[in-house]
C-alpha cells in the first residue's frame, strides 16, 4: 500500500535551499479568532539548543493556475497501517527556544494539529488502527477520542495530514493532503469547513504540485499564507505560498526542512520545519524573508503550534533517539 506518511522518515538529510516557482489557491468563510492562553502541568523538561543562524531571502515569484477541486480519487475504506502503530502524540509548553512539560496523548497516532475552543483542546490526527483523521479533546488531563471524522457524510481513508484554524464564524478549516490512495502522487492540498469539528465537507483545493505535503495554513485578513512540504530524499524544503479566499495561489520563500508549521503572534510569522539536527526555527516580518533562529532539539518531528497559546504538539517514534547536534 502507498504511504506518503512516510516521507517524514525521508529527513535523513538537509542540505541548501531550493527554490519553486509554481503554486495554486484557497477559501474560506472568514478570518480566524485568536484563543485563550493555556499552559501544561506535567512531566520533566526536555531538550538542548544547536546554533545555527542564517537568513534566508527569495523573491517573490507570482503565479496564477485554475483553482483545484479536491480529490474524487484516491480514497479508500478505512484499514489498519501497521507504519503508524509505532507512532505517538506529545503535548509540551514551547517558550519558542525550549520544550518543558512533555507528555504523552495518544498513541498508535500520528501527525497531529491542534486549536484551543472555549477552553479546551482540540485535536486531529491520523489513526493507526484504520488510517482516518481521527478528532479528539484533552480537557483536564484527559484525553477523548471521539473517532473519524465524516467528510461529505462517510468515513474513509485517503486525507492525512490534517491541519486545523478557527474561523470568526466559529467554524473550523481543515487542510489535508487529499487523494493519498490514489495511484501517482496524491494530491491535491484540499480544505475542508465543519461546525463541530467532527463532520465536515469538501470546500475546494488549495494547491496542485506533486509531491507537496503536509499544509499549515495562516490567514491574516484577506491573506492566506500556506506552507507545505516538498517531498525530496536529499533536500526536504518547505515553501511558502501567499493567496486569498477566492485566489490563487503564488510562491513567495522556500527553506531547509519539511513537515513545516507556520503560525503568526506578536505581529511576525514563525515556520518550525524538522530536519536531522533538530527542529529549525524561522521568523518573519512578511513572509517573504525568513531569518533562521537556533535549533531546538525536537524527540519528534510534525510540530504544530496550538494558536493563542504556549502549547505544541507533535509525533515522536517510540524507542526515537534525539538528534545529537
Amino acid at each position: 500500500m502507498p504511504l506518503r506518511l512516510a516521507v517524514v522518515f525521508l529527513l535523513l538529510f538537509v542540505s541548501g535551499c531550493a527554490t519553486s516557482s509554481t503554486a495554486p489557491t484557497v477559501t474560506s468563510d472568514t478570518q480566524p479568532v485568536s484563543a485563550t492562553i493555556l499552559s501544561t502541568t506535567s512531566l520533566a523538561a526536555l531538550t538542548t539548543i544547536v546554533l545555527t543562524s542564517t537568513s534566508t531571502t527569495t523573491a517573490a515569484v507570482p503565479t496564477t493556475s485554475t483553482l483545484p477541486p479536491c480529490s474524487g480519487t484516491g480514497h479508500g475504506p478505512p484499514e489498519h497501517i501497521d507504519i503508524l502503530d509505532n507512532e505517538q502524540i506529545w503535548i509540551a509548553t514551547f517558550d519558542g527556544k525550549t520544550l518543558s512539560d512533555e507528555r504523552l496523548v495518544a498513541e498508535g497516532a500520528s501527525v497531529p494539529d491542534g486549536l484551543m475552543i472555549d477552553g479546551v483542546l482540540h485535536l486531529w490526527w491520523v489513526q493507526a488502527a484504520d488510517h482516518t483523521i481521527h478528532h479528539g479533546t484533552l480537557e483536564d488531563e484527559r484525553f477523548t477520542d471521539l473517532g473519524s471524522i465524516v467528510v461529505n457524510g462517510e468515513i474513509f481513508a485517503g486525507m492525512v495530514d490534517p491541519d486545523a484554524v478557527l474561523l470568526a464564524s466559529g467554524s473550523i478549516g481543515l487542510s489535508v493532503l487529499d487523494g493519498f490512495l490514489r495511484h501517482g502522487p496524491p494530491g491535491p492540498i484540499c480544505y475542508l469547513l465543519s461546525a463541530d469539528g467532527q463532520h465536515f465537507s469538501t470546500h475546494r483545493g488549495l494547491l496542485d504540485l506533486p509531491d507537496r505535503f503536509d499544509p499549515s495554513l495562516v490567514i491574516l485578513d484577506d491573506q492566506w499564507w500556506l506552507a507545505v512540504g516538498l517531498a525530496m530524499e536529499e533536500t526536504p524544503t518547505t515553501e511558502i505560498y501567499l493567496g486569498s479566499a477566492d485566489g490563487d495561489f503564488s510562491w513567495q520563500a522556500t527553506v531547509d526542512g519539511a513537515v513545516p508549521d507556520l503560525s503568526y503572534f506578536e505581529g511576525q510569522f514563525r515556520l518550525l520545519t524538522c530536519t536531522p539536527s533538530g527542529m529549525r526555527h524561522y521568523t518573519s516580518t512578511d513572509g517573504v524573508t525568513w531569518q533562521s533562529l537556533d535549533n531546538v532539539q525536537l524527540l519528534g518531528c510534525d510540530p504544530s503550534t496550538v494558536a493563542g497559546t504556549n502549547l505544541l504538539v507533535y509525533k515522536k517514534s517510540a524507542g526515537m533517539e534525539p538528534p545529537l547536534n
